[in-house]
């Protein structure tokens, strides 16, 4: 048998097999494959039917010897990839390397994504009477494509997450002039008249808008979070509570009892939020009934079982949430998390129940995990840092009641409606006001303007000054100038500071009740320093303000 010559020198090769390949003849080449000295490897009939193949490749398939010979070779791939097989014996045949990426699965049914190089084979003479014949290396990439497959998702929901950001900022300015103008309307109507009925529905959607935002928000980890250490148990508990009335009744909800004290670290209110967001999810996956279970376990996370689960190492708690429903492939598992990405029907939702939940996850520094199949039910667990003190009470205490106070706002705001609306709303409440579009306008109008009380703010602004860089520069004008910011994005954008020295926030969209209540603590930390000049004083005291309850 002459020695066998590789036609011509692929990109990338395996060398060693082919060196190996070229160095042997043929009947001792396929002795070298057959025990496996080459790896994942087999030979091809000009046919395309597999003559020999390596002991990795029988142990993939998990067959015998004398059931792979003969067969031909894109029989064992799955409909759809053998367009690309076919194609590689093609090239291959005509004296060229060919490579693919192809997926099948193994003996077991492991789904698994090969890379494989088709090399032609010629003798000395040139091409064999009976055709080329052909040597196809496998080499096993299903780790590397589900590494790329995240990385890809995860820029995905970047993206995402940085549009739907952009999107829910401009909207929350828009709702805060329809709030704002719409509740001064309704405030000037006759109760009980069809324009003050209307002017409350446009309120209510307006309301219903503003909801729908802040899920957007907490998408894309903008949203204002309260963490406070939460009992796991009691927890489950209350969520058991209220699911009750949510399931149908062919549908059996369980609640597993936490073994020992467990406590996280999360908002209450926004982690309720998610396990029922959760629970209604399991409910509508099941509808001919099944099971709903609740259970809450903690997890210490290592390097690798962190990383993988895109976690900081560290002790979590684990909120479970099993249903026996109709589950989910793996191309809705992939888009899961997409906002607005639902299987229901047009009427049975808008999206945004699991995006929201990984959202809140991502920014209360935990995670989300799915397992389902298609007809065996789905498993999702909620990954939240654990927390080693106590529970804190659920109630708060009620601030101290705080006399309203009237001064001279500087509002800054780049949006024209917005502007000319909070300007409005500012001066019903009985505050002078003046206005600047942005950072270098305040800065000029603090100084033409020596009795200014508060510099009312948006934290995103044009005119190359940010909101903290004006703030900085005015206060060293005014050392006793207080700070009120406003956002579209419903998160405190501030550093921490030390009790009453901070900027006070204030989320768009505000009622004017909020309005009223933020610049009224931000005036009351003025007057507590000392530092408002007397005549300024005096005249506020000549000029009441408006009352918040109005």
């Amino acid at each position: 048998m002459p020695v066998l010559a590789v036609l011509s020198e692929p990109q990338d090769a395996d060398l060693a097999t082919l060196r190996a390949a070229e160095a042997m003849d043929l009947t001792a080449f396929c002795r070298s494959v057959l025990r496996g000295e080459l790896g994942s490897a087999l030979t091809l009939s000009p046919a395309g039917d597999i003559d020999f193949a390596s002991r990795p490749v029988l142990a993939h398939l998990g067959l015998e010897a004398s059931e792979l010979t003969g067969v031909n070779w894109a029989s064992l791939w799955p409909p759809a990839e053998r367009g690309k097989v076919a194609e590689a014996v093609k090239t291959a045949h005509a004296g060229k390397v060919a490579r693919f990426q192809g997926f099948s699965a193994t003996g077991d049914g492991a789904p698994r994504w090969w890379d494989v190089v088709v090399y032609p084979f010629s003798t000395d003479a040139g091409q064999l009477p009976q055709g080329r014949r052909m040597l196809a290396v496998f080499r096993d990439i299903t780790a590397l494509r589900e590494s790329q497959e995240k990385q890809a998702q995860s820029m995905r929901l970047e993206a995402l997450g940085q549009l739907t950001g952009g999107v829910a900022h401009d909207f929350n300015n828009l709702l805060t002039v329809i709030l704002g103008a719409t509740e001064t309307l309704a405030a000037e109507l006759e109760a009980g008249s069809d324009h003050r009925h209307l002017a409350e529905v446009t309120l209510q959607a307006a309301e219903r808008g503003a909801q729908l935002v802040r899920r957007l928000l907490t998408f894309c980890r903008h949203q204002s979070l309260e963490p406070q250490n939460i009992d796991c148990g009691g927890m489950l508990a209350s969520v058991q509570t209220l699911a009750q009335h949510l399931v149908r009744q062919d549908i059996a909800l369980k609640t597993s009892p936490v073994d020992a004290p467990l406590y996280c670290r999360a908002d209450r209110a926004e982690l309720e939020a998610a396990l029922l967001n959760l629970c209604i999810n399991a409910r509508d996956a099941m509808p001919d009934g099944g099971v709903l279970s609740l259970e809450a376990g903690s997890a210490t996370l290592g390097g690798k079982a962190a990383r993988q689960l895109g976690l900081a190492p560290g002790s979590f708690a684990v909120f479970t949430v099993r249903d026996t429903g109709v589950g989910m492939s793996a191309e809705v598992l992939r888009r899961a998390v997409e906002p607005f990405f639902t299987t229901k029907s047009l009427a049975g939702g808008n999206g945004l129940g699991l995006s929201t939940v990984y959202g809140f996850a991502q920014q209360s520094g935990g995670g989300l995990t799915f397992v389902s199949r298609p007809r065996r039910g789905t498993s999702v667990s909620l990954y939240l840092p654990r927390a080693d003190g106590a529970a804190q009470g659920q109630l708060a205490l009620p601030e101290a009641a705080m006399a309203p106070a009237c001064g001279h706002v500087l509002l800054v705001e780049d949006d024209a409606l917005v502007r000319v609306q909070a300007e409005r709303l500012l001066t019903g409440l009985g505050h002078r006001v003046t206005v600047a579009e942005d950072g270098p306008s305040a800065l000029i109008a603090l100084g033409e303007t020596p009795d200014i009380d508060l510099l009312m703010t948006d934290v995103m602004m044009p005119g190359g000054m940010t909101s903290r860089q004006l703030a900085s520069r005015a206060r060293a004008k005014h050392a006793g100038l207080q700070i009120l910011l406003t956002s579209g994005y419903s998160e405190d954008p501030s550093p921490p500071s030390k009790p009453g020295g901070g900027p006070v926030f204030l989320a768009k969209p505000y009622r004017r009740a909020q309005l009223a209540r933020a610049v009224s603590t931000a005036l009351s930390r003025a007057a507590a320093t000392h530092l408002v000049p007397l005549a300024r004083a005096r005249a506020r005291r000549a000029a009441p303000c408006m009352s918040e309850a109005r």
